[in-house]
């Protein structure tokens, strides 16, 4: 079932976006925005932030990939999550994930790799 693409501004130039740029800049978002953050805003966020400063546990990196897909199939209508890989995590906190679902407007399968 296709949907129509959404509009947004883009946070670095002030443009109009629309289509794969503002859906993945909408799953940064998502990802960098802790739960319960936004006071009288839409509510929306997730956990992964959370879980970056944590040690590099099997179990805390589990935890990462679930608050990711979870955060993005709850509020990213246009975009559903198949898969999260962990693809590298640094001595400073940067993490690199790499983000593979199904783009709904045009029914296609896309991946996205993010540094956080």
């Amino acid at each position: 079932m296709a949907v129509e693409p959404l509009w947004d501004i883009d946070r670095i130039t002030g443009e109009l976006i629309r289509g794969w740029q503002r859906c993945k800049q909408s799953i940064f978002t998502i990802l960098t925005t802790r739960l319960r953050t936004r006071l009288m805003r839409l509510w929306f966020g997730s956990s992964f932030m959370d879980l970056q400063d944590k040690p590099a546990s099997q179990e805390a990196i589990f935890r990462s990939l679930i608050a990711a897909a979870d955060a993005v199939n709850s509020y990213e209508p246009e975009f559903k999550v198949t898969s999260v890989i962990i693809d590298e995590i640094g001595p400073d906190g940067l993490i690199v994930i790499t983000m593979n679902g199904d783009y709904l407007p045009d029914s296609a399968a896309r991946r996205l790799q993010l540094e956080i």
